[in-house]
């Protein structure tokens, strides 16, 4: 059996409240209007819908998808109009929500999904859109993250060594997909109007809160991964906290940062709402 297949379907992440702001919340090109439906997939604490839920009318519907439901926050924490489902989103949505929805939300599922699932992840996010709504899927290429901003003459070597573990057990478990081809796979799979941004995080006001997220990031994939399957490069949680905390040490004392490309994919549906 490969890795390929022996990994499928495990998602490597231990839940975390760290999110990334690409600077907005629903692409440009998606219309804002009332009684909008919308999905976010991969919702986890469900903190992208409750900032939506500021943003739009209150007589829009905002729900969540995820495949744990341990990050889920109370109901009575919430606004009215926001509602949470347990949903591996590689398995068919409940017919009920079939087709009901203006537009589908997923973000970071860089090291959840396996090189093949992407496409059949699309497909079956498709099914949730109603006739001209929109896909939007937010990631990053994780694995290809750069350290910026080292010191002439200091060094940041347990900065450069956490990230490249992580680096060599996602490829050592098949977790390393190419989020360049999404949009592509997009058109393949029938959306129409397809669109790519691609946003830098490099903003010095965001370095220091982006680089914590990169750092649990990895900590979490790790911990994860560790309590999966038997690794090669670490042998306990504790080594990992001890990575996590000498990575940030290299950070806070050259004032160095991790950087990475944040890639937002749009397609719509064929058809015209009636």
């Amino acid at each position: 059996m490969t890795d390929q297949v022996k990994y499928r379907n495990e998602y490597l992440l231990v839940r975390s409240a760290a999110e990334t702001n690409i600077g907005y919340l629903l692409h440009g090109a998606i219309e804002q209007h009332g009684h909008m439906r919308i999905a976010d997939v991969g919702t986890g604490t469900g903190i992208w819908l409750r900032e939506l839920a500021e943003a739009l009318p209150e007589n829009c519907q905002l729900d969540g998808f995820d495949l744990s439901d341990a990050m889920f926050p109370s109901q009575d924490e919430l606004p009215r109009n926001i509602k949470f489902y347990h949903q591996n989103l590689l398995e068919p949505f409940p017919t009920e929500l079939i087709g009901q929805y203006d537009v589908v939300n997923i973000r970071l599922m860089v090291v959840a999904l396996s090189a093949g699932e992407w496409g059949p992840a699309v497909r079956n996010l498709m099914t949730l859109l109603k006739p001209g709504g929109c896909l939007q899927w937010i990631d990053c290429i994780a694995h290809e993250c750069v350290i910026k901003g080292v010191p002439e003459g200091k060094q940041a070597n347990h900065a450069f060594y956490f990230h490249d573990l992580f680096r060599r057990v996602l490829i050592s478990l098949g977790k390393t997909p190419n989020i360049a081809a999404l949009h592509g796979i997009f058109q393949d799979s029938g959306l129409e109007a397809c669109e790519e941004d691609i946003i830098t995080l490099d903003r010095p006001s965001a370095r220091e809160e982006l680089s914590l997220t990169v750092v649990d990031g990895i900590n979490n994939c790790l911990t994860a991964a560790l309590g999966l399957h038997e690794l090669d490069q670490v042998e306990s949680v504790d080594e990992i906290q001890q990575l996590r905390e000498k990575a940030l040490g290299d950070l806070h004392s050259t004032g160095c940062y991790y950087c990475y490309d944040a890639y937002v994919i749009l397609g719509r549906k064929a058809g015209v709402t009636n």
